[in-house]
């Protein structure tokens, strides 16, 4: 994209570029906050919360299947022309990298990230390095892109994310700014909503008089529980980034807007992050290849709850009557309200004059298949994630031993394996950046198999980091180590790395103590006196088999003369 140098075109092609971002951003937020109520609640945000919401655990237990933040590692794959120095650093930066995925978080941002993909389509993690590496969620709603029609992240020529920031603490990051008092006078500063706010539950009360006609208004909380809404008193700057593909220079042009329409800075990728690379990592589990946001897996089970929900308040009404039936009064004038009220409390009497009087009650009859159908609706929650009762622990009709029921959860996991790939590639992509942001900032001394000092700078660029064996989903944990066990018995693999692959508690420890005893037995082979070779008997010397045929046919020639 070329971008003008023009000073007040500039600034135009900027805002211009900034609504473009935002053409979809107030109908995607009232997407948003309807999906976020129902999978919180069960029900629509103006609708009282579900008695069982099944969309919660359903999501739950699927994110669990598609991610596991325990087991997930990471190895360095080198590029076929790296020369063959730079594998003897790849052992130490692997766990320098594992080590930093722990200590900055990333496994529990991630995670949650995953669970609100899920709930709404997509969400994002934005790198931030500040004498480390910070990764943050950010909220399909507070991002923008230029074409809503082209998947992935990085095909995109402009995208926009908006927060917001109090006004001191734009004062503090504004330390080494030139015109710093004169851009803290020009911004406004008001209350904002989060993201993905609910519309508050406000009613209008309408109190009739003669004289006069009184109306009002009140904040009234139709709702009766802890909607989980954000509240915060101090007033905050909206502020937008702006990461504009530039042509000229090969790399992302930064821009960063304070309201109202306030350009702070306009500055190169490469001064804020990495040359050619955005600090967004889209997560987006169920992808569409002509809609950048993809779809939502709360969206297709929405139906199924409501549907839950109206027979659950279908068969409550039956118990009720079943419990307190209603009842007919048949010949019996007067209050009848009073003689039903006495018929249904303790001790209750009536009597009537009345010829031919009776009191019948119409209690309904309660089918013996009451809750099959709310059985039948979990089964379709579970056919519309590919969760199978195997892949649950529950037992199947048919499985007679182990290894049948391990066939059963291995073929009816071919669904969640193919979107924990989808998964797969998002982590892949945020664990590169990672290594890159290593690469780029950070000037720790590491040392590689040959005890050599080097800095991360020094490795090669051309790798990928890669998930280790599948290790992001607990559904590849039984193949693989099943497949560690069957390489260690081939002699394919030693001992420390057999413990690599099966990642066991305390690891650092048990393969110290490997190393020890690995030493100590080369040291007992070493001291032992070698075994003299045996020899064998008759002096120590081997017949010779030629002499002994010689002797047989001349005997047997001798045997025939005679």
């Amino acid at each position: 994209m070329l971008i003008p140098h023009n000073h007040a075109e500039r600034e135009r092609f900027y805002l211009d570029l900034a609504q473009k971002c935002d053409v979809s951003l107030e109908e995607r937020k009232g997407d948003y906050s309807s999906l976020r109520a129902w999978y919180l609640f069960g029900a629509g945000p103006e609708e009282s919360p579900a008695m069982f919401n099944k969309i919660h655990p359903h999501i739950d237990q699927l994110s669990s299947f598609l991610y596991s933040a325990e087991t997930t590692r990471f190895s360095i794959n080198l590029g076929a022309s790296v020369p063959d120095g730079e594998h003897k650093k790849v052992p130490v930066l692997t766990q320098a990298l594992n080590d930093e995925w722990l200590n900055s978080n990333a496994d529990q941002v991630f995670s949650t990230c995953l669970t609100w993909a899920l709930t709404y389509n997509t969400t994002f993690i934005k790198l931030i390095w500040n004498n480390g590496i910070h990764p943050f969620m950010v909220e399909p709603a507070g991002l923008g892109v230029l074409r809503e029609d082209v998947p992935y992240l990085d095909r995109q020529e402009a995208v926009k994310q908006k927060y917001y920031i109090t006004k001191s603490e734009l004062y503090a990051r504004l330390y080494a700014h030139p015109r710093r008092e004169e851009i803290i006078k020009r911004i406004t500063t008001s209350y904002h909503p989060p993201l993905s706010e609910i519309p508050e539950g406000v009613d209008r009360i309408v109190m009739s008089q003669t004289n006069p006609t009184i109306y009002g208004t009140v904040n009234l909380d139709l709702y009766g529980q802890n909607r989980y809404k954000a509240r915060v008193a101090e007033d905050t700057v909206e502020m937008e980034e702006i990461w504009i593909w530039n042509d000229e220079i090969k790399d992302y042009q930064v821009v960063t807007k304070a309201s109202p329409d306030i350009i702070i800075y306009d500055r190169p990728g490469e001064q804020v992050f990495m040359k050619g690379e955005l600090p967004f990592i889209q997560v987006c589990p169920n992808p569409q290849y002509d809609y950048f946001w993809g779809q939502s897996e709360v969206q297709r089970l929405v139906m199924l709850q409501s549907l839950r929900n109206r027979r659950m308040t279908e068969i409550l009404d039956l118990l009720t009557k079943q419990v307190a039936p209603p009842t007919a009064l048949m010949g019996f004038t007067g209050i009848l309200d009073e003689k039903n009220f006495a018929l249904n409390r303790a001790g209750g009497l009536l009597s009537t004059d009345m010829p031919n009087a009776k009191v019948e009650k119409l209690a309904p009859a309660i089918p013996p298949d009451l809750y099959e159908s709310i059985r039948e609706i979990d089964q379709m929650f579970e056919e519309a994630s590919g969760i199978v009762n195997v892949l649950q622990g529950r037992g199947e009709a048919g499985v007679r031993s182990s290894s049948h029921a391990s066939q059963l959860a291995r073929l009816g996991s071919s669904r969640a394996k193919k979107r924990a790939l989808v998964i797969e590639d998002s982590l892949e992509k945020m664990a590169t950046l990672y290594l890159k942001l290593m690469q780029a900032y950070d000037a720790t001394h590491f040392k590689d198999i040959n005890n050599t000092p080097f800095i991360a700078e020094q490795f090669t660029k051309d790798y990928v980091v890669k998930v280790d064996a599948h290790s992001n989903s607990p559904i590849f944990t039984e193949d693989l180590k099943s497949m560690a066990f069957n390489l260690f018995k081939t002699q394919a693999i030693d001992r420390e790395s057999l413990i690599d692959l099966l990642e066991p508690p305390m690891k650092q420890l048990l393969k110290e103590k490997l190393k020890k005893r690995e030493k100590k037995e080369a040291q007992a082979a070493a001291a032992a006196p070698p075994q003299a070779e045996k020899k064998p008997k008759g002096g120590g010397r081997k017949p010779d088999l030629k002499a002994v045929e010689d002797r047989k046919s001349t005997r047997l020639n001798s045997s025939h003369a005679n």
